[in-house]
């Protein structure tokens, strides 16, 4: 199957998901559906994508509002440890508060005191799962 420029509405769309495809399509090429859907995507992150995990890198940031040590932000782990770096501090600081926080314990970010509790991942076989 492959997507004509028609069904897509909107190439600045189709550009954003496939790098390159404006210029391609006017050139004439057809961009197939699985390079659209998938936006690029190849091998197991291909596969992750198909399966509905838009995010199988674990990248996407997610905004949390802030936090104390009765209701701390639950951050999973595949790991003994996790690096979290912390955004939502002041609308003035330029920088990121890194925070290195071990499996099992609680961290606090040191400018704005939100808490994060650091848990092992409870399904790690799912993340990892690569049959081919």
């Amino acid at each position: 199957a492959v997507v004509s420029t028609q069904s897509t509405g909107n190439l600045l769309e189709l550009e954003k998901k496939v790098p390159g495809a404006i210029e391609r399509v006017n050139k004439g090429e057809i961009i197939p559906e699985w390079e659209y859907i998938t936006e690029g995507k190849l091998g197991w992150e291909y596969r992750q994508v198909l399966a509905g995990n838009q995010d199988p890198w674990c990248l996407e940031s997610i905004h949390y509002p802030r936090s104390n040590h009765a209701r701390p932000h639950i951050i999973y782990t595949m790991e003994s440890y996790r690096i979290i770096g912390c955004v939502d501090c002041m609308d003035d600081l330029h920088y990121i508060n890194y925070i290195l926080i071990k499996s099992g314990e609680m961290g606090r970010c040191r400018d704005c005191g939100s808490c994060f509790l650091c848990l092992p991942h409870p399904e790690p076989e799912l993340i990892w799962q690569d049959h081919h």
